[in-house]
Formats: structure tokens, sequence, C-alpha cells
């Protein structure tokens, strides 16, 4: 028999009370089937405690009022109470009760480290499991069946760069106030014991010459998460510090952070949010975001769309098939696309910039009152009349002044039309 996880047992409990209380209660009537469901689970670190919540919603629970005596499995949190659930062998056929004994066994072992709370609401139908498990740094703690939490947190009181590498799997950098840099890692999926995941996963973290590098390795050929397991991991560093991270196949957001800062996956998307500093994002195969950030940024995708909202410094966005578009944009901006629609969007024009697609249209939104030169060119050009123009235009191009003439627009498009529109 596999040796199973205490809230297995618990939840095997749990619902065998709801089976014995449904027939007790309706043994007039036809058998129904009852059955359970984990709508969500969360998991949250904080500092030495990994806390989980799962919360489950159950069906043909009506008139169930009386299952409120089930919350008394909560006292379980104490040692001695779990010990009783041994008396449940004696229900057992004698062949199965030797291995029945030994899961309870393992599941007291791993208890002592755990606290549990079960909250049961008859009117909403759902139950909430709250259990605290104690986190063991720099290895893999069970959270749940089949989920797994890896922790791990480094001084980084010396140090001014963190690397993150994975195979495979969601990132998530965050900037903090704190000097540690953290490292979670919650791995789900078709995982058996956490003797199969560290057969399949290895965490190797170093520190070297300044530098904090945390190295997921995928183990057995399995880099392209083949074996259905999921990585999600959650990188925590002190603001200023220099990063640069990577997954073989999955997303990567960050948030909160200053300097210099590399994201890269070779099959998702890339969402940034409140950065500065100089900033490197190239994905393979999917979109990127930014909100609210400012400095030098370079963004690249090999087959999907850019944008971004509310930028101030230095932009640079290239991809090869998809849309870009800059809003509310100050600064410089140089668009780079072979197939897609450039939009750029501006409240300030503070140097050159310049749009470039192969078949696809361009609209730039300028203020009313700018100061610029124009050189358009295009299968049809479309220059707003409200701008102070002064120059020469064509059913195919423009060149000249706008105001008292300034930083240089550059747009140009093989097969599309070229817009300068005022912006309100």
């Amino acid at each position: 028999m596999k040796t199973i996880s205490w809230e297995i047992i618990l939840a095997g409990l749990f619902f065998s009370g709801i089976s014995i209380y449904l027939i007790t209660q309706n043994s007039d009537a036809p058998p129904k089937h009852t059955e359970s469901r984990v709508d969500s689970i969360r998991v949250q670190v904080d500092g030495d405690r990994i806390r989980v919540i799962e919360l489950k919603s159950l069906e043909n629970l009506k008139h169930l009022e009386g299952l409120k005596e089930l919350e008394k499995l909560e006292n379980l949190e104490n040692i001695k109470n779990l010990e009783n659930l041994k008396n449940l062998t004696n229900f057992l056929p004698s062949e199965i009760q030797s291995e029945f004994d030994k899961e309870i066994e393992e599941a007291l072992r791993e208890f002592e480290d755990e606290s549990l709370k079960i909250n049961f609401d008859p009117e909403k139908g759902t139950v909430e499991i709250n259990k605290s498990v104690a986190a063991n740094p720099g290895n893999w703690s069970v959270v749940s069946p089949g989920i797994y939490t890896y922790v791990k947190e480094i001084d980084g009181s010396g140090l001014t760069e963190t690397e993150l590498s994975i195979p495979f799997g969601s990132i998530e950098v965050v900037g903090s106030t704190n000097e540690k840099a953290k490292l979670t890692i919650q791995a789900s999926g078709q995982i058996a014991t956490k003797t199969d995941l560290q057969s399949k996963i290895r965490v190797l973290p170093t520190v070297k010459n300044q530098t904090a590098a945390f190295e997921v390795r995928s183990l057995k050929n399995n880099n392209d998460g083949s074996n259905n397991i999921h990585l999600q991991t959650t990188l925590s560093v002190p603001q200023n510090m220099q990063v640069n991270s990577s997954t073989g196949a999955g997303h990567v957001s960050s948030n909160d952070l200053k300097g210099v800062q590399v994201y890269e996956t070779k099959g998702g998307h890339i969402t940034l949010n409140d950065l500065s500093g100089e900033v490197e994002a190239k994905t393979f195969g999917g979109h990127i975001k930014v909100n609210e950030s400012t400095g030098n940024m370079s963004l690249r995708s090999m087959g999907g769309h850019i944008r971004t909202d509310d930028f101030e410094g230095t932009l640079t966005m290239k991809t090869s098939g998809g849309n870009l578009e800059a809003f509310n944009t100050s600064g410089t901006v140089t668009a780079t696309t072979n197939g897609g629609n450039i939009d750029l969007r501006f409240q300030e024009l503070t140097g050159d910039s310049q749009a470039e697609t192969g078949a696809g249209s361009i609209t730039i939104w300028l203020p009313r009152n700018i100061d610029a030169y124009l050189d358009l060119s295009g299968s049809s050009i479309e220059l707003d009349s409200a701008f102070s123009f002064d120059g020469n235009k064509s059913s195919s191009s423009v060149s000249g002044t706008l105001g008292n003439g300034g930083p240089v627009i550059k747009a140009k498009t093989n097969y599309g039309k070229v817009s300068v529109k005022v912006r309100d």
C-alpha cells in the first residue's frame, strides 16, 4: 500500500463522517453521491512557517447543520488526540490493519511540525482547511498532497547581484526593503513523494563574488516539464540589487525594483510593473507588458505583442511578428516590427524617435504645440491639420518641422499608412 500523508487520512475521516450522517439522516432515501473538490489552494511563506489554505466545496449538503460537530477535528492539534485514530483499525479487515497502523505512525511524525484548523460552513457548502507547516530551509516541505514548497534565504547585505535560472515554470521577482535574498519554489503536479520530486528537480544555491545564484536543475531529461511538474518560483531581493532571471518555459513578472535587470523566457509572457534603471526583457514566444516604469528599457519578442503604459525614459521595442504600443510616454522610443502595427502616444518628446514596420500601420500621437522634425514614408500619409507644419508633403512622404523644429521623428512602413495626430 502506498504511504499517504495525514491530511488525506483527515479528509477521509471528514467525508466518512459526512457519509455516515447522510445515511443516518436519510436512511429511507435512495443513495446519493456526494463529492468534494479543492476549489483553491494558497501557499504563503511567513518566516519559518508555511501557511496553506485549502477551500473545498461540498455538493448535496443541504440541512447538514449537524456536521458542525466535525469542526472538532481541529482539536487534533493535540498529538495525543491524533493518536486516537489508531482505534479505527478495530473496524478494518485484519489483513490491512498492520499497514494502516504504519501509515498512522508516519502521519503522526509529519503532524508534529504542523497545526490544523477546519472551518465548516453548511450554508455556503464549503470547508476551509487552514494549516501551518514548519518550513525546512534549503529543503522541500510537503504542504498538501502533490504540492511541495522550497524556501532558501541568503543575507544580501554584502551582495550586489542575484541570478535565478529555472528549466521551466513561472518566475516572479519582487523588490523588498529587506536586505535578504529569498527564494520560494512551489512544485505541484504528478509528484508521488518528496523523494520522487528530489529525483526530478535539484536546487543549487551558491554565493560567490558578491553574487547570489539560485539554479534549479531538471534531472532525467525533464527540461520540457514532460513529467507534468509545474514550478512557481518567487524571488524576493533588495530593491537596488542587480537581477538576472530566466526560465526555459513559463511566464515572468517583476515588481518594484531598481537598477540593472534582465528577464528572459523561451516560452511565455513577461509583465513588468513599477521598475526603474537598466531593464532588458526578452521572450521567444510571448507578449511583453510594462506599467509605470522609468529608465532605459529594451523589450524584445520573437512572436508577440509589446505594450507599455506610463513609461518615462529611453524605450526600445522590437518584435518579429506582433504589434507595438507605447501609451503615455515621456522620452524617446525606437519601435521595430516585421509585420505588425505601431501605436506611439507621447506626453513629452525628449529626443529622436523612430518607428518602422514591414507591413502595417503606424500611428503617432503628439502634443499640439510640440517642436519636432518629421520624416515619414508609407503607402499613404495623414498629418493632422491642427499642427503648425512647414515642409514638404506628398501622398507617400512628409518631411519638415512642427513648430520650431526639434527632435527627429522618423516613421516608415513598406505597406501601410502613417498617421501623425494631435494628442488632446
